[in-house]
């Protein structure tokens, strides 16, 4: 870890951290309702679904969420290898302000292109005060070297938003893990976070890789605010009521779509 001068920290003071909680605030409270669907505030996981289907999106808002096997056996391997806890905001600050990594994740939010945005990441490394590595989890039972738009461009979402807020990103990078989680021991589940992050901060991401056998796939992108805006921007109009949904033209997509019998745009009907 590089230090600053004199031994003294980098970390932003304190006051930074009361001012983006009275930020925050005043963000969330800004909430009018006015994007499609009432919403006042979008998701980052529902912009990243844009990419893989806007009627997907349209449909959940319609329809409510419909829960599947496959959905839910994802949620619990996912929230088994991301295991969280609440803490408060003063034991936070402490946290991701020390000088060796910690791990931590928060609320992210901003607004770009007229959206009041938010989300949560799957995980943060820190030091100092500085994020240096955002990492978002997917479970597959596919390959996991395939990188999809829609995850790609929801990490990159994630990293615009921590930079927004003001944080010091200029050594941040990000990091797409596609995961055959049912594969795993319980001992690497029980280990995943701990195993991910040092292998990130060491450079040593491909041995982690070869040592899971095929098992999992980290893919790391650089922080890029154009990326990231660019996105957002494609997927806005959507939101401002501008223009109706798009439909995926994957028979594939619509086939594996929990919505597929009900949407109107669907290339894949029951038999």
């Amino acid at each position: 870890m590089s230090q600053g001068r004199q031994g003294v920290s980098r970390a932003p003071p304190a006051p930074f951290w009361t001012d983006l909680r009275r930020r925050e605030k005043e963000f969330l409270d800004s909430g009018r309702g006015e994007f499609r669907h009432s919403a006042s505030f979008v998701s980052v996981s529902s912009i990243a679904e844009q990419f893989y289907c806007e009627y997907k999106v349209e449909n959940g808002f319609l329809l409510g969420e419909i829960p599947t096997e496959a959905k839910d056996l994802g949620t619990a391997l996912h929230d088994e290898l991301v295991p969280t806890e609440e803490i408060g905001e003063e034991e936070f600050v402490r946290l991701v302000s020390r000088r060796e990594p910690s791990y931590a994740v928060l609320r992210v939010w901003g607004t770009v292109g007229g959206l009041r945005i938010v989300g949560m990441p799957d995980h943060i490394v820190w030091a100092e005060g500085r994020p240096l590595w955002l990492v978002e989890l997917k479970t597959t039972r596919g390959d996991p070297t395939s990188l999809w738009e829609d995850q790609e461009n929801q990490v990159r979402i994630y990293g615009l938003l921590l930079d927004l807020m003001g944080l010091d990103c200029s050594r941040l990078g990000l990091a797409l893990v596609r995961i055959k989680a049912e594969e795993l021991s319980d001992e690497e589940r029980r280990t995943w976070v701990a195993e991910v992050s040092t292998a990130l901060q060491s450079g040593k991401v491909g041995d982690l890789e070869s040592r899971l056998g095929g098992r999992m796939k980290v893919h790391q992108l650089r922080h890029d605010r154009r990326a990231a805006v660019g996105a957002i921007m494609s997927k806005s109009d959507y939101w401002l009521g501008k223009r109706e949904p798009t439909s995926s033209t994957s028979v594939g997509k619509c086939r594996a779509c929990e919505y597929s019998s009900a949407c109107p745009k669907s290339l894949s009907k029951p038999a």
